[in-house]
């Protein structure tokens, strides 16, 4: 048990370092330059100027998706003896289904640059289309895979606060991805208002569920090197007393 939960610690702090370096990845077009990152003809351009900017930002995906696989399948052996119930079995279900929906989206991300290019270079309008194609799969996959992700914090989360076996304070945090959960499925169904600040909650939300992973990984981690420097009883000792 204690190797299990060193591993779910370390994974969940890996996820959450490569979702950390995935989302300065997707905001580099605007600090290099490419601001209307909606427009297809800008994108374009940019991969074909930054093409391993593209790439390592699906390399990101990959991590993030082979290291949230680890972590929602240690965390749940880990959690299992005070929470094994059916709300575990679906968060970490859940969970895995991000881990799936990462993984297709940094495949798109990492086989799509280099055929677009080539596209690109015989007609430009054509290198738009395809980026776009790759661009709207990728967009569906992504907000699937974050849903996903989410579903699976709020789930543990409650867990916790149910079970005590997560601190309460790490619990708290799944209110991150609570709101980027809501935020992210009612605002593009137009049920939320229109607003600048509510734009700014949902934005910081993302790398509140990845602060919230991070926090679950350093709690695992420590747990699992407490367990492992516990003094253990001499059975000889406990025989002779």
């Amino acid at each position: 048990m204690r190797l299990s939960t060193r591993v779910a610690g370390l994974s969940t702090i890996v996820f959450a370092l490569a979702g950390t370096a995935w989302f300065a990845f997707e905001m580099t077009p605007v600090g290099l330059g490419f601001e209307d990152t909606d427009n297809p003809a800008v994108m374009v351009s940019f991969v074909r100027t930054h093409p391993d900017i593209y790439v390592d930002a699906g390399l990101a995906l990959i991590l993030m998706a082979i290291a949230l696989t680890a972590a929602v399948v240690t965390v749940a052996e880990v959690a299992a003896p005070r929470a094994n119930s059916p709300a575990l079995r679906w968060a970490s279900a859940f969970g895995l289904f991000a881990a799936a929906f990462f993984l297709i989206h940094g495949g798109i991300r990492v086989g799509s640059s280099g055929p677009l290019l080539h596209i690109a270079g015989l007609k430009e309008e054509w290198g738009e289309v395809a980026y776009l194609a790759a661009q709207v799969t990728g967009q569906a996959l992504l907000v699937s895979g974050i849903v996903g992700l989410c579903l699976w914090a709020i789930g543990l989360s409650l867990i916790g606060i149910q079970t005590r076996v997560f601190p309460i304070a790490l619990c708290a945090l799944g209110a991150f991805p609570a709101i980027r959960l809501v935020t992210g499925t009612l605002g593009p169904l137009g049920l939320l208002p229109d607003s600048d600040l509510l734009w700014v909650v949902s934005i910081a939300a993302i790398p509140g569920t990845m602060l919230w992973c991070l926090v679950l990984g350093l709690v695992l981690l420590r747990r699992g090197f407490q367990s492992a420097v516990e003094p253990r009883l001499d059975p000889a000792a406990a025989g002779g007393a």
